[in-house]
């Protein structure tokens, strides 16, 4: 940089690096000056006027001392690697495996509880669930082995075969080896079995000896009482849509539904002799309906579910996508190593590429390891984590190398061109650091466990990527300096060349140079204006498209894509009037032999018989059946006449497990069991709208006014899932909200320039919009999968905003002179660091759910949004209306200046050239 200085005589020095100086005439050379840099005649006599900084250089000062001390920091930590690059290799390496193996052996622990999981924290569902399981004295669930029977072409089921094949199936579970082990803890000694066999008394045999024809099968079937114990029968529990005549005899039937009830394991058992018997039982099942399959003409088929079903599916899920992390690694690796690949062999730095993939591990490694430590656990979502971190967690090390190559290696060492890249792009990687970081620290406000944990995770893990670039990462390329200076081959360090090319150092890369060819494009004035108005379309038909985003959640979307689970499901939906949601009404804290509490629950029933979800009254409810048991027998009190109506063995098969009593007899608590046989499992609308009206009908309850743990109130586990459902949007807003603001207040803070949160507000806000409208138009839905990409993508937009906006500010010339600086010795880097965010999460595209599917549309969505906002938009909107100043880096020789200190003796002017006086 040319520097002008005045002399006592009549001579003007110039000096620029060659060290040439001119002596001219004074008068001819300060015309000279004059003409050439347009009035700097008026700047020398302003340099000895001391004049009042106005207000965007008070902002640049005050904002460059709270930088100063964060960036000398980061000098330090990359002055100790590049000093001592292989001790910081070593360390990093063992820090990573020792945190790792600590956290593994020490409080690691995992949590796979979906009922958990997803109920928003404090809810009632929850309060609900934990009082059930742990206080309320009703009986555990027992473990529901459902066979549902149909045919292909949906017709009538009805008949003798039909029957036949039934009992086929129900004795394919019990002649296995621990069948009668399992059940002799049932009461009885025998598991309860409920479905059509109940007709013969659950025997084959009966069968087989009184049912001939289908006409008797089906008069059998038709009774109205089972034969056995006398309980009503309910057609729409054993039945698939059936009809009756005015007879009352079957005329059509689409599906049979048989149930086996084993009896749950006890909790302190060490053994599961239930639950390992179920796997046994539905590798039966599954067998015998293949053996179904393939007999010709037998369109006669069976679908099975199990109590340990979803867990078991859901694992085999996660097991299916393990590969996938290897595979990504072995992407990554790939790609750098092809991005550092050059055909000198010794300029080439495909090893360096891949140790950056390293470091990238070795962060996960870290993070995941001190989460362990600190008993926080490893959850279903948190296995997303690594695919992201692969991709997003290499942009800082394009952003690094792009700074250092750029950096002559013949003049200055590598320590000296670690300070000066430090110098050229700490801050940008610290701002976007922080920014990621601070997005995903204010998901933690959500009121989901698994999202707070996912977030809980991610924190830590994005600190370490920036701790380990800078030490390990730094290390590994000062040592690949090194192995250029001695001349060793890339990959083999013990061959060498004689003799090293200093010539081709600075050589641009393709990248670089591609860039330097697209500004130029960009900047013509019609690709400009064709930008403007494609962005605005752009965001226009996105913002249509946000406004149709709905939300939607299949449970089987996180099950493998094989899965017999989604089977079962499909035949109970299409072959069934019920639905799978069947909640029990609780009546709790009262005297429910006062006649008055009485009448108040018929009441509370019939509320919840009136609202939309809810068709029918329950099939079977103790306090209907008592009162009619007792109309006439008035001379005893209520304890002796509940004793009498449990006595029946009807009544006693039907309600022993609904009512809890105390020592002295009085009801402590009971339920009644009611379908909501009006919901649709696939439409969370209808789902939120029948959680929310029973919710209504429980806080209209008399019973339950005043009272902050409701006396009446219904439960179905399916209502945990519900309740996310009717949170999730409005969390969504706060998270999005908060992060955003978040963000724009770290660019005030951060980026020296007053203007820098205009650009950043406006741009991410339309981003996300445009992310929404993207994924709509995707066919994705708000769901617990898309909320999760939803909570991640803003501190990973803004990385692609920040990287430009910084190079911007801190670019000399003009405004087009600006942009291109900075797409020329940013954009590559930016470029690259998105493809990498993309193949991070390409693997995902093979995933055996839909689960992981979601998570790589969002991401690609993400990326191509991101990068074509940051490198065609941003830079068009700045080369227009972008501030000119010049806002330099902090220099790690600088002296550290106080807010408000006015720089002395320097005049910044866009040629570059500084002149002092």
């Amino acid at each position: 940089m040319p520097v002008v200085t005045q002399k006592d005589g009549d001579e003007i020095e110039i000096t620029d690096h060659s060290a040439v100086t001119q002596k001219k005439d004074r008068k001819h050379q300060q015309m000279e000056i004059t003409e050439h840099t347009s009035g700097t005649t008026e700047s020398f006599d302003k340099t000895n006027t001391k004049k009042t900084p106005g207000f965007s250089e008070k902002w640049t000062n005050a904002i460059n001392w709270i930088r100063a001390p964060i960036l000398k920091g980061i000098h330090k930590i990359t002055h100790v690697s590049a000093v001592h690059p292989m001790s910081m290799i070593i360390g990093a390496v063992l820090f990573a495996i020792f945190i790792l193996v600590l956290g593994l052996f020490t409080n690691f622990s995992v949590d796979v509880d979906e009922d958990v999981l997803w109920t928003p924290r404090g809810s009632n569902p929850v309060k609900h669930m934990n009082w059930i399981d742990d206080e309320s004295g009703f009986p555990s669930d027992t473990r529901n082995f459902v066979m549902v029977f149909h045919q292909d072409s949906a017709t009538d089921i009805l008949g003798q075969d039909q029957v036949s094949r039934i009992f086929s199936a129900l004795d394919a579970v019990r002649t296995l080896p621990d069948y009668k082990k399992v059940c002799s803890s049932s009461p009885g000694g025998d598991c309860p079995i409920s479905g059509v066999s109940k007709f013969w008394n659950n025997t084959a045999g009966i069968f087989q000896s009184t049912v001939a024809s289908d006409e008797e099968a089906i008069a059998a079937m038709s009774v109205l009482t089972y034969p056995d114990d006398g309980t009503p029968v309910s057609d729409n529990d054993i039945f698939g849509n059936a009809i009756r005549d005015a007879t009352g005899l079957l005329q059509s039937a689409q599906s049979y539904t048989l149930v086996i009830d084993f009896p749950e394991d006890d909790e302190d058992a060490n053994e599961s002799p239930a639950e390992n018997f179920e796997s046994d039982a539905l590798h039966a099942i599954l067998d015998l309906d293949k053996q179904w399959e393939a007999e010709s003409g037998n369109a006669f088929r069976v679908e099975v579910i199990a109590t340990r079903s979803f867990p078991d599916e859901f694992e085999r899920a996660i097991i299916n996508d393990i590969p996938l992390l290897p595979i990504v690694f072995v992407i990554m690796g790939l790609f750098t190593s092809a991005i550092f690949f050059k055909r000198d062999k010794v300029r080439s730095r495909s090893l360096l590429g891949f140790t950056a993939v390293i470091s990238v591990l070795l962060s996960i490694m870290a993070g995941y390891g001190l989460m362990f430590v600190c008993a926080v656990p490893f959850t279903s979502m948190t296995q997303i984590l690594p695919f992201v971190f692969f991709g997003v967690g290499l942009d800082d090390a394009f952003i690094i190398t792009g700074s250092f190559f750029r950096l002559d290696p013949t003049s200055k060492d590598a320590v000296e061109r670690v300070r000066e890249m430090i110098d050229d792009i700490g801050m940008s990687i610290f701002l976007t650091t922080l920014t990621s970081s601070l997005a995903f620290g204010l998901g933690c406000i959500s009121s989901i466990p698994a999202i707070f944990w996912l977030c809980i995770y991610a924190v830590p893990t994005m600190v370490f990527i920036l701790l380990f670039q800078l030490t390990f990462f730094v290390s590994c390329m000062v040592l690949d300096d090194r192995r250029i200076q001695k001349g060793n081959r890339d990959c083999f360090r013990c061959c060498s060349r004689s003799k090293v090319d200093n010539e081709s150092v600075q050589e641009e890369s393709m990248a670089d140079r591609f860039m330097g060819w697209y500004a130029e494009k960009l900047l013509r004035p019609w690709v400009k204006a064709f930008v403007i108005v494609a962005f605005v379309a752009l965001a226009a038909a996105c913002a249509v498209s946000t406004s149709k985003l709905e939300q939607s959640f299949k449970f089987t979307d996180v099950l493998p894509n094989d899965s017999y689970i989604t089977d079962f499901f499909d035949a109970f939906n299409d072959y069934s009037v019920r639905s799978s949601v069947v909640p029990f009404a609780y009546f709790r804290y009262v005297d429910q032999s006062d006649e008055s509490i009485q009448d108040e629950m018929e009441q509370y029933v019939n509320d919840l018989v009136g609202i939309d979800a809810i068709v029918d009254q329950p099939q079977s409810f103790w306090l209907r059946d008592f009162r009619s048991f007792t109309e006439n027998k008035t001379d005893s009190d209520f304890t002796a006449q509940l004793d009498a109506f449990l006595a029946d063995p009807v009544f006693t098969e039907l309600y022993s497990d609904h009512i809890v009593r105390d020592d002295s007899g009085a009801i402590t608590s009971s339920r009644v069991l009611i379908h909501m046989d009006n919901v649709d499992i696939e439409e969370v609308t209808e789902q939120v709208d029948a959680l929310e009206d029973q919710r209504a009908v429980s806080e209209a309850a008399q019973v339950n006014q005043g009272h902050d743990d409701f006396r009446f109130f219904t439960y179905e586990g399916t209502y945990n899932i519900w309740a996310f459902y009717a949170v999730s949007a409005d969390e969504i807003l706060l998270t999005t909200v908060s992060s955003v603001a978040a963000v724009t207040g770290v660019t005030l803070l951060l980026v020296p320039h007053w203007t820098a949160a205009l650009f950043v507000l406006p741009l991410i806000s339309v981003l996300y919009v445009d992310l929404l409208g993207v994924m709509q138009w995707a066919g994705i839905s708000i769901n617990p999968i898309s909320y999760i990409a939803l909570v991640m993508s803003v501190g990973l937009l803004v990385d692609f905003i920040l990287h430009v906006l910084l190079r911007f500010y801190e670019s000399h010339g003009n405004r087009k002179e600006k942009v291109i600086s900075m797409l020329k010795t940013m954009g590559s880097s930016i470029l690259i660091g998105g493809i990498t965010t993309f193949l991070g999460t390409l693997p995902l595209a093979f995933s055996s759910s839909s689960i992981f599917h979601t998570i790589f549309i969002t991401f690609l969505a993400l990326v191509i949004l991101g990068a074509s906002h940051g490198l065609i938009l941003l830079p068009v909107i700045l080369s227009l209306i972008g501030p000119e100043e010049h806002v330099g880096a902090y220099s790690a020789g600088a002296t550290k200046a106080t807010p408000g200190e006015e720089t002395k003796g320097e005049v910044e002017l866009q040629d570059d050239t500084a002149y002092t006086a």
